[in-house]
């Protein structure tokens, strides 16, 4: 018999199935020392709460009681949420989820499937018992891969080219189906755009966002679904994820900014309006994880959904995702001069610096027991973050908050040779150890951060280490998603195909680095209207390639002077491209005209 229970917000958990059955272990030493010593493979769930296949699979061949006797009897049940434990996720995927992936005591993948049905469940479970017991299972050792190499500029053309190739001339995006919405795609083009102007970019990405908003945006609720089954993006997929959302809401600014189409600002404030209202811990002001696919609930009339009880809500703090909120909700107080974005986006990274320790870094999950593993990606969307909000404020203690994070990211994720991994091998959380992987998404973040650093500090160093980080990935980017063993990643090698988010951001950091980034400097003492309006129409303007920094005649005179500006009374923007820059810049109407596409394209670092 199962039962429902009640979750925040008026959401309901799906019905608790049979699954207690099996007794799932936690990924820790006891399990594989159990799997050792009676002589046992792993069985490796990979699940995650918003799935509905993951639900459907626990209702059928996790419930169906020949594949219960036979997974207690022959095998070490281990189950992993992989929004909770992503570096497991990435090395043992089967290429989505629900994964069964089975391993021997020393975590070496023998085999895996993705959805089993319970018939196939059974024959599978038997052949993995034989083939283990008398070891006529492949060893399928790990070994480092690379491409082949070429220089980064051609790797930078390549990503182009690539995009131009898998474009959907009928319905934006990228190949055919299943589409995922590609925002890391999409900023490289609108930043491409907006340097050169070329119209066929623009086309590409308002078609695209213009039939993700039309396809993906839950027009009763609020909010993106994740990805659609089909090539128009018609058919999605119900869950909600906050990441998700957050990125996309971030996107469509960055697009109203560049192009001026109002739907795109519309659906980002409909974004917040769904994340405030659905996915807001209000007591803390932190965000909630994800809203399940429950397609029962979708498919229902508008009009009965008020009467329906709204589908689950995984109530997790993930430290990276509301990193990530918090990035949306300064750029939408930057373009919609509303107070209240900022004020949320305040006190999430609050919450977040009160959770980082020098040592060890930022959690995964918020309040997280210590001796859990420490993420790259949590790290550098804290790090973007904060830079960011040094951007839009001037407050220098998130500055120095960046730095930290940033100097934790060197601490626990430095890889020998160059570049970062996905996870620290510094803090053990139990198991076996897990092979080295370093993604090409996380370390272009990490590279395009340091080169805002660098322009921020005027320190070439951080130069110096993002063009390294970059230059590691040229024998993979585009195409690959990750330096390391191969067979790893296939979730992500399978997105990398399909629309290539990580060579777009490294293509983007890349391009950033050779291009320069815009250099707004706003001079003047902000208690003054004249430079408020000036502030104002940076932030604005702040799109990306663009660093706007606000310095005070007085307080950071040593720092205006080593820009070489004149300390003067009057307020003014000062816009540079590398070493060029333009006369000063005194009212929100000179600026605008520099912000049209392909404005500064004479202008070069």
């Amino acid at each position: 018999m199962s039962t429902v229970s009640e979750s925040p917000g008026g959401a309901t958990k799906l019905p608790i199935t049979n699954t207690s059955a099996i007794p799932w272990r936690d990924w820790d030493e006891q399990a594989f020392g159990a799997a050792r010593s009676e002589g046992k493979p792993v069985l490796l769930a990979l699940t995650a709460t918003w799935c509905h296949w993951c639900h459907v699979m626990d209702q059928t061949s996790y419930s169906d009681l020949r594949v219960i006797e036979m997974v207690n009897e022959w095998f070490i049940p281990v189950r992993v949420d992989v929004d909770q434990r992503p570096d497991l996720s990435a090395r043992y995927n089967q290429g989505g989820f629900p994964s069964v992936a089975f391993l021997n005591a020393d975590g070496q993948l023998i085999a895996g499937r993705l959805y089993t049905e319970p018939e196939e469940m059974v024959g599978l479970l038997e052949s993995i018992r034989h083939s283990y017991s008398d070891g006529s299972w492949s060893d399928n050792s790990y070994s480092d891969f690379a491409g082949n190499s070429l220089s980064e500029n051609e790797r930078s053309g390549l990503v182009r080219q690539r995009l131009e190739e898998l474009y959907d001339t009928k319905f934006g995006g990228f190949g055919d189906e299943p589409k995922q919405p590609p925002w890391e795609s999409v900023e490289f083009l609108l930043s491409l755009y907006q340097q050169h102007g070329e119209s066929n970019i623009r086309e590409m990405v308002s078609r695209t966002l213009d039939h993700i908003v039309d396809g993906l945006f839950d027009r009763r609720d609020g909010g993106f679904f994740r990805y659609s089954v089909s090539r128009d993006w018609r058919v999605p997929h119900y869950e909600k994820m906050l990441y998700t959302n957050a990125r996309l809401a971030s996107t469509l600014m960055l697009a109203f900014q560049v192009t001026g189409k109002t739907s795109y600002k519309n659906a980002a404030l409909g974004t917040f309006d769904y994340l405030v209202t659905n996915l807001r811990d209000q007591s803390s002001g932190m965000f909630w994880a994800s809203q399940d696919a429950r397609e029962e609930y979708y498919r229902l009339p508008w009009k009965d959904r008020d009467t329906e009880a709204k589908p689950f809500v995984d109530t997790t703090i993930y430290t990276g995702w509301n990193a990530s909120v918090a990035t949306a909700l300064i750029h939408a107080y930057g373009v919609f001069r509303d107070e209240s974005f900022l004020k949320q986006a305040l006190l999430v990274l609050d919450t977040l610096w009160a959770e980082f320790d020098g040592d060890r870094g930022l959690s995964h999950v918020v309040k997280e027991p210590a001796g859990r593993p420490r993420f790259l990606s949590d790290h550098v969307h804290a790090l973007s973050a904060f830079l960011n909000c040094y951007q839009t404020t001037g407050n220098h203690d998130h500055l120095e908050r960046a730095k930290a994070v940033l100097n934790s990211i060197n601490q626990l994720f430095s890889a020998p040779d160059c570049g970062f991994f996905d996870v620290t091998s510094k803090i053990v959380s139990g198991g076996p150890p897990l092979v080295g992987v370093k993604p090409v998404l996380e370390n272009a973040l990490v590279a395009e951060a340091l080169v805002t650093l660098a322009t921020i500090t005027l320190d070439d160093a951080y130069l110096d280490v993002a063009n390294a980080t970059l230059n590691a990935f040229t024998g993979v980017v585009p195409g690959i998603s990750y330096l390391g063993p191969p067979n790893l990643r296939k979730v992500e090698e399978d997105e990398e195909r399909l629309f290539s988010p990580a060579a777009s951001a490294w293509a983007r950091a890349k391009d950033t680095m050779d291009s320069g980034q815009v250099h707004l400097v706003v001079l003047g003492d902000t208690s003054r209207s004249a430079t408020q309006a000036l502030v104002r129409a940076s932030l604005r303007a702040k799109t990306l390639r663009w660093v706007v920094q606000i310095l005070d005649p007085t307080n950071d005179s040593d720092k205006v002077k080593s820009l070489g500006f004149p300390t003067t009374d009057s307020p003014a923007i000062y816009l540079c491209v590398g070493k060029q820059c333009l006369a000063p810049i005194r009212s929100p109407g000179e600026l605008r005209r520099w912000t049209r596409p392909g404005a500064l394209a004479s202008l070069a670092a």
